[in-house]
């Protein structure tokens, strides 16, 4: 198999003019009057997305993103081959100078991308405790995001990535490792779990998905059907509330996406505002209340 071959980020004059000259002169359309509770319930509202619009216009500053992430970040790009189909995959990778350290795939979703890793990858690597667990990292961006290839087949789907992303651990010299993921990240390496158990010996995972109760528990279902009636007030009933209200009134993105994804990339490629709406809608809700989006870090992942 091939070496790794280092990797920087280098976005060509043209094309940072194109998403220059497409966000200046893109049209926000307007919004509805909706109370401060429910102005998200419609999608971005106008006056977060006008904001961005002028931030993203006259103040961000690409070069300067793109400079740091190449300063900070060891990035790679490795072919690798599976199904007949060999596709250049990217990735970070840092490597601990502690003894002991252990192997850890850190793999990211979507909306996300393998700049989840940057804000946590030198404490991973090199503690500031003494004594604290090392790691040596590796974040790649999964088929088809930012840098990595995307797969022409139809059929690609989370089996296919998992194959991928443990040969790429394996191409590195790591032939047990443990694996970190976060929304679709989160299925894939429990994929690898379950494919690779020898190799990937642990599993840790932000996000959780389980489906609804079986026959097979009975009282279990009963529960759950007893919650939808009578609105269970307890802590498992509000997370149910919030399950139910997830699926009813927030995964239109995952029907088109899941559905019409060609259909989709047309708006979204041509229009990096597009883009970032919908991203930025989507983000609102899924990361901690207490959270603040920077306009640079959100427009970097629209980007």
């Amino acid at each position: 198999m091939a070496e790794p071959t280092p990797f920087k980020i280098s976005v060509s004059d043209d094309l940072l003019s194109f998403i220059t000259d497409r966000v200046s002169t893109a049209r926000i359309p307007p919004g509805i009057d909706l109370s401060a509770s429910e102005a998200w319930s419609h999608g971005a509202p106008e006056s977060v997305m006008s904001q961005l619009q002028q931030y993203w216009a006259k103040k961000y500053d690409w070069r300067a993103v793109e400079a740091r992430i190449n300063s900070h970040l060891k990035m790679f790009t490795l072919p690798i081959d599976h199904e007949g189909e060999t596709l250049t995959m990217h990735f970070v990778h840092h490597r601990s100078s502690r003894e002991g350290a252990i192997p850890l795939l850190f793999q990211h979703g979507w909306p996300g991308n393998f700049l989840e890793v940057e804000k946590i990858i030198d404490e991973l690597v090199e503690p500031k405790e003494k004594g604290k667990q090392a790691y040596h990292v590796v974040a790649p961006s999964l088929p088809g995001f930012v840098f990595s290839e995307m797969s022409k087949r139809a059929e690609y789907g989370l089996s296919d990535m998992a194959h991928m992303i443990h040969k790429l651990m394996t191409a590195l010299g790591y032939e047990t490792y443990m694996g970190q993921g976060g929304d679709w990240g989160s299925l894939i390496v429990r994929t690898i779990g379950s494919l690779y158990p020898n190799h990937c010996v642990a599993v840790h995972v932000n996000m959780v998905v389980s489906g609804p109760p079986s026959w097979k528990s009975p009282l279990t279902l009963i529960r759950f059907i007893g919650w939808a009636i009578w609105q269970d007030k307890s802590k498992e009933g509000s997370l149910l509330g919030r399950m139910m209200w997830w699926q009813k009134d927030e995964q239109g993105y995952l029907e088109i996406q899941g559905t019409k994804p060609q259909t989709l990339a047309y708006a979204l490629v041509d229009s990096p505002l597009g883009m970032l709406a919908w991203i930025r809608d989507k983000v609102e809700h899924l990361v901690d209340d207490d959270f603040t989006w920077e306009e640079e870090e959100i427009i970097t992942w629209a980007m």
